[in-house]
């Protein structure tokens, strides 16, 4: 497992977390690179109520201006730039595993795709629960990927809710991700037309891997 040092502002942040008893803290934190310069974090929990635990203490004490450990987050922020709340702090929230195809541990340098879909109705996400979380739909994305040359480590989907998925797809590198989200949108139009009313992606580059 490839690890990097957390900046040094961020350390007393990052022992607090560490001493927070299990219920109220997550197993580990990836952290990523987008290619605009933002950063921003996947952040793992051994169940919902621990990610509700600690988004209300992370909230409160980090992410609050009058938070103990809020020196840590603005003085590390580019200047003219604003710190996201806790209402504006996700980018998206699963809370049920629908399929997980990974395999091989993070590597630094790695890229993640990560995808927010929300569907045209309940009945379309439970069709996409038979469909798209199959063997079949992934060794059809596996395959094409590996015809392609794309370097790529299989996929985690969540439930959102029952109109919404969040999905975590790993590739060997940024240019294999670009690469590899081009292949899925045209490999699967047919699907994502049909699915979903939205489909919003971030991608970053694994930059820092912290098991707590």
């Amino acid at each position: 497992l490839a690890l990097a040092r957390p900046e040094p502002t961020m350390a007393p942040l990052l022992q607090a977390i560490h001493e927070l008893p299990t219920s109220r803290r997550p197993f580990r934190i990836v952290s990523h690179e987008a290619e605009d310069g933002r950063v921003f974090n996947s952040t793992f929990f051994e169940s919902a109520g621990h990610a509700s635990e600690f988004l209300d203490w992370y909230d409160t004490n980090a992410l609050q201006p009058s938070g103990r450990y809020h020196p840590c987050l603005s003085g590390a922020i580019a200047p003219g730039t604003e710190l996201p709340t806790g209402n504006t702090l996700l980018f998206g929230r699963g809370a049920g595993v629908l399929d997980d195809t990974r395999f091989g541990e993070y590597q630094l340098g790695m890229a993640v795709r990560y995808s927010l879909a929300t569907f045209h109705s309940a009945e379309m996400e439970r069709e996409a629960v038979v469909t798209g979380t199959s063997s079949a739909f992934e060794q059809r994305l596996a395959n094409a990927m590996m015809k392609e040359g794309i370097a790529y480590f299989g996929r985690l989907v969540m439930r959102v809710d029952e109109k919404r998925w969040i999905t975590l797809s790993r590739y060997g590198s940024l240019p294999e991700a670009h690469a590899g989200t081009a292949l899925v949108r045209t490999l699967c139009a047919e699907e994502m037309a049909h699915w979903f009313s939205s489909y919003e992606t971030i991608i970053g580059t694994a930059s820092r891997v912290l098991d707590i």
